[in-house]
């Protein structure tokens, strides 16, 4: 099996699970869930960073996008409690 097929597998099961759990706990806010999504994504990432060159590269754009919506998430939590 190739180190891309492990890649996307565990990123699936990991999401998965990560899902399963969080609505299991009776979380229903979307920022939990993307906020918690996204910290598997990058970790599971940086447990594959040995991909080749131009594949990392692509990773890393995603990664750099997803982290934007992160702080775009903490900015406006920022702003609501600074408007209150």
């Amino acid at each position: 099996m190739r180190i891309y097929n492990n890649y996307i597998i565990s990123l699936a099961v990991i999401t998965c699970l990560l899902n399963v759990l969080l609505a299991f706990f009776g979380l229903d806010n979307l920022e939990i869930y993307f906020i918690a999504n996204l910290i598997a994504y990058l970790v599971i990432t940086l447990l594959y960073v040995y991909l080749n060159p131009r594949a990392r590269k692509a990773l890393g754009s995603v990664s750099a996008v997803a982290f934007t919506g992160f702080l775009v998430i903490v900015a406006i939590r920022v702003l609501e409690i600074l408007a209150d």
